[in-house]
């Protein structure tokens, strides 16, 4: 009888102990949370920063002609009357150096 007796306790022990660890609100399911807290936070001050930069340049657009002159030339690439504009493509090869690869394949078409 005591050996049914010590079975049950160690059974009904390791029922407890699977739900304190497995169970649904156990520490497995605890440590998820934790994470995804963690993982919600550093979105969340992301998010903050872009908010705080929409901001600031809502209020410059509200404030001054400056802000929206300069929002229109880098977004939509506005030019004043009597200015030149220059655009300058990262990775393209200089003008001088297409010009003389092609005057030379020229040349060497001719020769």
């Amino acid at each position: 009888m005591r050996k049914w007796i010590g079975l049950l306790v160690v059974a009904l022990f390791v029922l407890t102990q699977y739900a304190l660890w497995f169970g649904q609100g156990g520490v497995v399911a605890l440590l998820h949370r934790e994470r995804h807290i963690h993982a919600l936070a550093s979105a969340n001050a992301t998010l903050l920063k872009t908010d705080e930069q929409l901001a600031a340049e809502v209020k410059g657009l509200q404030d001054g002609r400056s802000a929206i002159e300069a929002q229109a030339r880098s977004g939509l690439g506005m030019v004043k009357k009597g200015e030149t504009f220059y655009e300058i493509v990262p990775g393209a090869p200089p003008a001088t150096r297409t010009a003389r690869v092609f005057r030379d394949q020229q040349l060497a078409a001719r020769g």
